[in-house]
């Protein structure tokens, strides 16, 4: 029992001893599963030898959350949290695991309070980690500037894209006009978020002066100047981004807040702490190349948005394929595909 002493270290030898009655040693050989996403929660583990991946599916992908060692345990969050596995166990090479009856080991730590308080502190680093990656994209944007997420639709949209013709629709006969419109909504005035759909001339916009509604308008409306004046009124880039720190603070002193789930409140206060609104010159860069994206023959844009809190451009095309790229991964997509078109 020697080998797991970092996850026992406040127990007794006593204890240690109940630990190993309640336990069943189990092997397993490298690349097998101990346990899959999804499926119903029976036992907790502790590793005595060996190492595991902690991993879960996205987009398509095994995604890893981390590994583990010999000393280290796992399968304690969804016996606690109630779920069913939130993620994938594998063994990276031969191990052997000390599995324990979730009710068994419940019980187990309920009467060892110095074990529970680990046990928690360690439920919510992990809840942190795995909500950090299970979101396509951080609720406040990403740290770094390569971004590029794709996901893939319906299969039969993608293999009829070739025979589906593009239909000509209000916002392709006004495009010229609307692009400085909307860049200039983004930059100098009231709203933080663009939606455009282009097939259905569609325009969604969300203010900071009304952040948590969405205002639907028509393509055609926003190349007039008085409805622009009527409906997105002037402020500069840099007060709305303060207005949107005061916001992002007075949720963090809201009374209901301390309520929260402990790993919820540590990921809006790291995020929120340091957040700066998306570059100006990006956007630009962003919006002046719309044209282009809706003329890449076959697979042209179907909607996109951007927003300036988040650093995470949306596109989805003709293929049903959505793409959701950073404003300096959006330079080399564009050069990537516009290739097509030139």
């Amino acid at each position: 029992m020697s080998r797991i002493t970092s996850f026992v270290r406040h127990l007794t030898v006593s204890d240690l001893d109940q630990i190993k009655n309640r336990s069943i040693e189990k092997k397993y050989k490298q690349g097998e599963l101990v346990f899959s996403e999804g499926d119903q929660v029976d036992s907790f583990y502790i590793i005595v030898s060996g190492k595991v991946s902690i991993f879960f599916s996205q987009c398509g992908h095994d995604e890893e959350i981390c590994r583990l060692g010999a000393g280290k345990y796992f399968g304690e969050m969804a016996i606690f949290n109630h779920y069913r596995r939130t993620a994938s166990v594998r063994a990276l090479e031969d191990a052997v695991l000390l599995s324990i009856d979730k009710d068994e080991f419940v019980s187990f730590v309920e009467s060892h309070p110095k074990l529970a308080a680990k046990i928690k502190k360690m439920l919510v680093k992990r809840n942190e980690e795995l909500v950090l990656r299970e979101n396509l994209i951080h609720t406040t944007g990403i740290h770094g500037k390569k971004l590029h997420v794709s996901i893939k639709g319906d299969p039969s949209l993608r293999e009829s894209a070739f025979f589906r013709g593009k239909h000509e629709s209000i916002v392709d006969k006004i495009l010229a006009d609307l692009e400085p419109r909307l860049e200039d909504i983004l930059l100098n005035r009231s709203i933080y978020k663009i939606f455009i759909g282009f097939n259905s001339g569609e325009i969604r916009t969300s203010s900071v002066f009304d952040p948590f509604s969405e205002e639907i308008h028509t393509a055609d409306k926003l190349t007039d100047t008085s409805y622009i004046e009527r409906h997105f009124p002037k402020i500069a880039y840099k007060e709305k981004a303060k207005m949107i720190q005061s916001i992002y603070r007075f949720i963090a002193d809201d009374m209901h807040f301390p309520g929260l789930p402990e790993h919820w409140k540590n990921i809006f206060k790291k995020s929120r702490q340091n957040w700066q609104p998306v570059n100006q010159d990006d956007i630009t860069a962003v919006m002046t190349k719309l044209t282009e994206l809706r003329s890449i023959p076959d697979f042209y844009l179907r909607n996109f948005s951007i927003s300036m809190i988040q650093d995470a451009i949306r596109m989805q095309f003709n293929c049903d394929g959505t793409h959701i790229v950073s404003s300096e991964d959006y330079q080399r997509f564009l050069e990537e595909n516009l290739e097509r078109i030139s």
